[in-house]
């Protein structure tokens, strides 16, 4: 039987429709109260609901804005976005825009949704989509899933349209190209696509849009590509570790159920079980509508159950978006009798505030009054990602006055009183380091600053200079050879100094963290007037050229580099190295931990190998990068 051809519902326009009105209304109150609320000075100091990767995120725009900064190749929309606030000086503003793609996410939604289903149903889902509390909790972080999950969803929309108005497949295809360029995740759109035009919608391969609509998804990708290889010359260090992450699992499924009921509420998750079914049941009737949506949910959810192997409760927000037509489908047909508490108890399941963030995995809520919620521990896999733990599940319930002071609304509203009340001094201009040639953050733990992945973004964004991460007993023996000053310092939380090397014009700066004996340390050195560094000597330059001639040999500056020190020979090169290298992904191991690195590179493909002075060095290829491996230990 040929598939049958599916047309949306021509009903009354939108700009007719009391409850689309609504809608537009709540929205734009909410924005309102949040374009208030959200613009602070500056989003690494200041702004206080941040991912680990927020920084990283911020950094790839800064660069792609012009500022020497830290760039690992990050999926670009969103650092071009942030590049072109930046540029504009409306950088703060970058919250209230990534809501404002949320809420319009939202509306469009609606209108899809109700040329294909009751619009009462249609209100209903949109409505619990708008006052999700953990889907607020995400679109307030500056990171790139939930806009992502926006392009995408938009895409289906006008895919969705398209068998009454061709010319949306273009559309189509060049915002899932968008959504791609924000998060790859996007690239699924694809095959639901093609399986829907094939199975439902094979006449439509007779028209020239279906095609343009391919040709613009996979264009849009490929002309950032070659943009970025012409202006940056690098694809940046994070597309490669990605790879790495992809392979067959089985041990997320656990994980991913329960944070979809975290995510979406236990109401909704009840009444998606008949939503699959029927979704499924119209599919195999060659349902164009009903195919797509359930490609391009089921295709999402494998692969970040079965294929990515990294667990994040952000990445749900992909398929809440389909998941909400198939909601709305089986609210329709739930019994008129039984339709009221489904509707509620749907919207009290998703307004629910849980005690934690919007991207903390830990709450599932189960009953608003008294709040009651299921609480589980999580273990950290060989990825680092989170693991639920089932032994640790249990019931909690709290008091209902926490209600009023964990809903998101108020969260923003207290984020917001308390920074207001919080004295901050002058901050410098960042123009004042532009002359440094980089920066070095010593760490004394691997906690130190919030950790490597975070602090080296945060940093480089607030001194606008590339900055590495290093063990700071590295540098114990090397101080009584260096110029110390007390630089100006941004957050309160960490001391900057400049320092001056021996022989060499250009001067580095030295961030301790707050409060540590290694602050102290610089504090004296840069307190003493007659502090200078001892002439340069032959023994100096003879180390000063050592560490270039390495250099020289590892050709490139943007892989990671490993080095493995020598802590009881005295060979200088090693104090040079680390400020010389021009990478951030320099890895130094921490004393009694060389055997680890070593260990780490062990089985990297060999690019090369040469000998300097007894200094081991190797070209390897790692992550799927040109790397280098310097190793002082004796061989």
């Amino acid at each position: 039987m040929p598939a049958q051809p599916e047309r949306p519902r021509g009903a009354s326009t939108l700009s007719r429709d009391p409850r689309f009105r609504i809608l537009v209304l709540l929205c734009l109150l909410h924005l309102a109260f949040l374009a208030a609320h959200l613009v602070y000075p500056d989003l690494d100091l200041d702004y206080p609901f941040v991912d680990g990767d927020s920084p990283d995120w911020i950094s790839n725009g800064l660069r792609l804005a012009g500022h020497d900064v830290r760039y690992t190749g990050r999926s670009p929309l969103l650092p071009l976005l942030i590049a072109l606030l930046e540029r504009l000086g409306a950088l703060p503003w970058l919250p209230v825009v990534l809501e404002g793609l949320f809420h319009g996410t939202v509306l469009v939604f609606y209108g899809v949704a109700a040329q294909f289903q009751p619009r009462w149903a249609a209100f209903v889902v949109a409505l619990s989509l708008l006052v999700s509390h953990s889907l607020q909790g995400l679109a307030l972080q500056v990171m790139a899933d939930v806009p992502a999950s926006c392009l995408l969803f938009l895409a289906a929309a006008a895919f969705l349209l398209a068998s009454e108005r061709p010319w949306l497949y273009g559309a189509s295809g060049l915002l899932a190209g968008l959504a791609y360029l924000t998060q790859s995740a996007a690239l699924l759109w694809a095959p639901a696509a093609a399986v829907t035009i094939l199975v439902a919608r094979p006449r439509d391969l007779r028209s020239p849009f279906p095609w343009a609509g391919l040709l613009l998804f996979a264009g849009v990708p490929a002309v950032w590509k070659a943009v970025q290889l012409a202006i940056l010359g690098t694809e940046g260090n994070l597309p490669a570790r990605q790879w790495e992450l992809l392979r067959f699992h089985t041990d997320s499924v656990l994980f991913y159920l329960y944070e979809l009921v975290s995510l979406l509420g236990l109401p909704a998750c009840l009444l998606l079980l008949p939503g699959l079914a029927w979704t499924a049941r119209r599919t195999a009737a060659r349902s164009a509508s009903h195919l797509f949506t359930l490609a391009l949910f089921a295709g999402l959810l494998a692969f970040f159950v079965f294929v990515y192997d990294f667990n994040a409760k952000r990445f749900l927000v992909y398929v809440a978006w389909p998941a909400g037509l198939m909601l709305g489908e089986a609210l329709a047909r739930l019994p008129r009798r039984i339709i009221p508490c489904a509707a509620g108890a749907l919207l009290m399941g998703a307004v629910l505030p849980l005690p934690g963030t919007g991207n903390d995995p830990a709450w599932v809520g189960l009953w608003p009054l008294p709040p009651t919620y299921l609480h589980a521990d999580f273990r950290s896999s060989p990825s680092g990602s989170p693991t639920l733990d089932p032994a640790s599940l249990q019931i909690e319930t709290r008091p209902v006055a926490l209600l009023a002071r964990i809903c998101q609304p108020c969260r923003v509203r207290t984020a917001r009183v308390l920074w207001d009340r919080e004295p901050r001094g002058p901050r410098p201009d960042p123009a004042v380091f532009t002359a440094d040639r980089s920066a070095l953050y010593l760490f004394e733990r691997e906690s130190d600053g919030g950790g490597r992945h975070r602090t080296l973004s945060r940093l480089s964004n607030v001194l606008r200079t590339p900055v590495k991460f290093l063990p700071a007993d590295h540098f114990e023996p090397y101080w009584p050879l260096l110029t110390v000053s007390a630089a100006p310092s941004f957050p309160s939380d960490h001391a900057v100094y400049r320092v001056r090397l021996p022989g060499l014009s250009q001067s580095w700066l030295v961030v301790a963290p707050g409060g540590s004996r290694l602050q102290s340390r610089l504090d004296a050195l840069a307190a003493s007037p007659d502090t200078q560094s001892p002439p340069d000597s032959p023994r100096l330059l003879q180390a000063r050229r050592k560490a270039e001639a390495i250099l020289d040999f590892l050709e490139g500056s943007d892989a990671y580099l490993v080095m493995v020190p020598h802590r009881r020979r005295s060979d200088l090169s090693q104090l040079y190295l680390p400020f010389l290298a021009g990478t951030t992904e320099l890895i130094l191991s921490e004393r009694g931990r060389e055997g680890e690195a070593l260990k780490a590179v062990a089985e990297a493909q060999l690019l090369g190998e040469k000998d300097f002075g007894g200094t081991q060095v190797r070209k390897v290829r790692l992550f799927r990068r040109d790397s280098g491996l310097v190793s002082y230990l004796p061989q």
